[in-house]
């Protein structure tokens, strides 16, 4: 619990900007991405100091229950998640280049189908050791303290759409700025459900938000609730009352992919 009440501390003054950055809508999107390249230094040396307090015993929130997937044949998809208080932040895909925001287990969107991102206990403390510990954690332990509320919770795809702002020149499935091949209103997207350790978490299907929310990227969204999106103001989940420890997951469906 003084690891939570020290990263609450920081995350409440410092990590606002990594949402206006990575779920924020387009208007914010020049200044947004020069603020969330700035590394946070105060919650960095939080997490080292809840690392530091926290005991050497095995728990099902060790490194050992986890193994990052950082390769994809198709397109990543992840969830981008971060609890009321900040905690639990998973901001960018496994699959992205320089990543340092990427604790999630991410789903490889080959062709039409089912898939299932999630973020779990394992994969949220994960000591990387490419991109280090996650400074949006609080650590009891190997456990991370479990999540309480949400400040956002999307699901994005990786590469996947061609906005006609985009004016990149590389890979699409790695590159955000380089058009992809598909039009947004060409795919038929669902969100099947979301479950908190488990349980089915109720959500209204109608207030749900799909496509290319952030137009400066080509990533396609389910945008399930997002402090800085449409779903502000009319949330399709009761956010103040969702909480979890072990695992959050959202499946969803996708049509139209040619591959």
């Amino acid at each position: 619990m003084k690891a939570k009440k020290i990263l609450a501390a920081v995350t409440a003054l410092s990590l606002t900007t990594v949402v206006f950055a990575s779920c924020g809508d387009s208007a914010d999107s020049s200044s947004s991405t020069a603020a969330a390249t700035t590394t946070t230094a105060a919650a960095e040396s939080a997490a080292d100091s809840a690392a530091t307090d926290s005991s050497a015993d095995t728990t099902k929130g060790s490194d050992s229950d986890y193994t990052p997937v950082k390769t994809f044949k198709g397109y990543d998809a992840f969830l981008m998640f971060g609890d009321g208080e900040w905690l639990w932040g998973n901001w960018e895909g496994q699959g992205e280049p320089e990543a340092t925001k990427a604790f999630g287990v991410d789903a490889d969107i080959t062709g039409d189908g089912e898939y299932t991102v999630s973020i779990t206990n394992a994969s949220i403390a994960y000591d990387d050791p490419d991109e280090g510990i996650n400074p949006q954690i609080a650590l009891d332990g190997d456990y991370a303290v479990g999540a309480q509320g949400c400040v956002v919770m999307c699901v994005d795809i990786i590469g996947l759409l061609n906005g006609e702002k985009l004016k990149g020149t590389g890979d699409p499935k790695t590159d955000k700025e380089t058009p992809g091949k598909y039009n947004a209103d060409d795919l038929k997207v669902e969100l099947k459900s979301i479950k908190a350790d488990g349980q089915e978490v109720a959500f209204d299907k109608a207030k749900i938000k799909y496509g290319n929310i952030e137009d400066n990227n080509n990533c396609y969204r389910i945008e399930i609730y997002n402090d800085y999106g449409d779903t502000a103001k009319d949330s399709p989940i009761d956010k103040d009352n969702l909480a979890f420890e072990d695992s959050l997951e959202i499946t969803f469906s996708i049509e139209g992919l040619s591959e």
